[in-house]
């Protein structure tokens, strides 16, 4: 009867003409609590209130007491009950705290899962539509930052999000998904079941109600529950319009640090993120140290260890380090290889995750520039003896 008794009080917020999630959260905080606020025989509460304030909780309860609030809010407990779905609100203990600092913070949450128990909780979002490149720094990120236990926040969609809670999962993390639209479908459809591996390592999230009606502004309030669930949001590959941009500008209304990864500046999917970086909007990140370091995180990391790429391997990834994109026929040109010695070469870096290749060009991956810096050193070429002779005549001339 207590979640009834909850649920009628949240619907009836949401159904209220006037109320949104701003002055829904204002009206809680005024009157003690969402409890409090439907104390209706509270004549000390309403009294400290501007009457214009008391006369919108008034409204609130007009929407309370009626019948379609009664079964709307029967119908919702039905469905949980049957499908194991929780339901927290503002004000409760188990509420998430980084959240409930937000000033459009929702009222209530469902939530299909358990709620982790970490401390670190980071959004990573993105394009639908990543490069490899994207893909891999993705993959490679949360890699790196694995060893922090830290909870992955991404929304579902296609792209840089669905890779970034499959990595999660295929690394022990947990992983939240907020969700806009009801939790009894999953949208896109083809993520059905990686949703339910994430009620089993952690839970997806939303505000809506069941069978409620979509509307685009969905995704944006989804949006705004992954920068406030956070203290992190990172933004891989965006064009100069998406709803990745609009999450990094709720994380930073709410104070909380937007990392942006740099790119090409002439590929469009980029352009959201150098924007970002440019105007001063998010951090630049190319690592995951970048981050645990702006963070004023820890992270115990193991000595660098040899990559194990030969010498003709190693001079390749030097050469594309410092040309990124450079062309293949490029590449044989500065590095004077056989034809059929650089395309092995650069088929086994490629399969090996240490380049990327589009279009015939090639760029480092995470992977590629760490084994850069941790390969030894070229060994250099024996003089020839024109330079033999040439030396020895120097130092004959010196003494």
């Amino acid at each position: 009867m207590k979640q009834l008794a909850v649920l009628k009080k949240l619907s009836a917020l949401s159904n209220t003409p006037g109320i949104g999630a701003i002055s829904a959260k204002k009206l809680a905080d005024q009157y003690g609590g969402i409890n409090a606020l439907f104390d209706f025989d509270n004549k000390k509460a309403a009294g400290l209130q501007h009457d214009k304030v008391e006369n919108l909780r008034q409204a609130i309860g007009h929407t309370y007491r009626s019948q379609d609030n009664h079964l709307r809010a029967q119908k919702e407990q039905a469905f949980m009950a049957a499908k194991g779905v929780d339901l927290t609100h503002y004000g409760q203990e188990n509420y998430p705290e980084l959240l409930g600092e937000c000033p459009d913070a929702p009222m209530g949450l469902m939530m299909r899962g358990s709620w982790p128990k970490n401390q670190i909780f980071i959004g990573v979002v993105g394009t639908r539509k990543p490069s490899k490149y994207g893909v891999e720094f993705c993959r490679e990120l949360i890699k790196e930052l694995a060893p922090l236990n830290p909870v992955i926040v991404s929304g579902l969609a296609y792209g840089i999000d669905v890779t970034a809670h499959r990595t999660a999962l295929d690394l022990g993390l947990n992983t939240l998904a907020c969700l806009a639209h009801g939790i009894d479908r999953v949208y896109p459809k083809s993520h059905a079941q990686l949703a339910e591996c994430i009620v089993q390592n952690g839970a997806l999230l939303t505000e809506f109600w069941t069978q409620s009606e979509f509307h685009p502004s969905n995704f944006l309030q989804r949006n705004r529950i992954i920068a406030g669930l956070t203290s992190a949001t990172v933004v891989i590959e965006s064009g100069a319009k998406g709803g990745s941009l609009i999450t990094a500008q709720f994380a930073n209304a709410y104070d909380r640090e937007v990392f942006a990864v740099p790119g090409h500046p002439y590929q469009s999917t980029n352009s959201g993120c150098n924007d970002l970086i440019k105007n001063h909007a998010a951090h630049l990140l190319t690592n995951a140290a970048d981050m645990i370091r702006v963070m004023g995180w820890s992270l115990n990391q193991s000595p660098a260890q040899h990559s194990g790429l030969n010498q003709q391997q190693r001079q390749l990834v030097r050469v594309i380090n410092d040309q990124p994109y450079i062309h293949v026929d490029a590449l044989a040109k500065d590095l004077k290889f056989k034809l059929g010695t650089l395309q092995s070469e650069l088929l086994y870096l490629e399969m090996g995750g240490y380049v990327l290749s589009q279009s015939g060009c090639y760029v480092l991956s995470n992977r590629g520039v760490r084994a850069l810096e941790s390969s030894p050193p070229l060994p250099q070429p024996e003089p020839s003896l024109r330079q033999r002779l040439k030396v020895d005549r120097a130092h004959q001339y010196s003494e």
